[in-house]
């Protein structure tokens, strides 16, 4: 896309576009991370996995910019809070 608008003040185009920039990068790594799980939890979910998964899924799923997918543990004893146990909440 290219700006008409090269004003650096109050230039709500750029705004727009570095916005619309960033939300395209987000769902990239949002759909690919996505891609990975193959589960199906809360608001995440696949038809062709339609159960959820926490002897294998029970994690974070951590994307960075050089498309490298990690994963990190989820702390089961939070600090200042009881737990809250993962379950089914139908």
């Amino acid at each position: 896309a290219k700006l008409t608008d090269t004003s650096r003040t109050f230039n709500n185009a750029r705004i727009e576009a570095l916005e619309l920039d960033n939300l395209m990068e987000v769902s990239y790594a949002t759909a690919v991370s996505a891609q990975q799980r193959t589960e199906s939890r809360g608001a995440h979910s696949r038809y062709d996995y339609k159960e959820r998964d926490d002897a294998n899924w029970l994690k974070h799923t951590v994307y960075f910019r050089d498309g490298h997918i990690a994963y990190r543990p989820v702390n089961m004893k939070p600090k200042g809070m009881d737990p809250f146990p993962p379950k089914s909440r139908d």
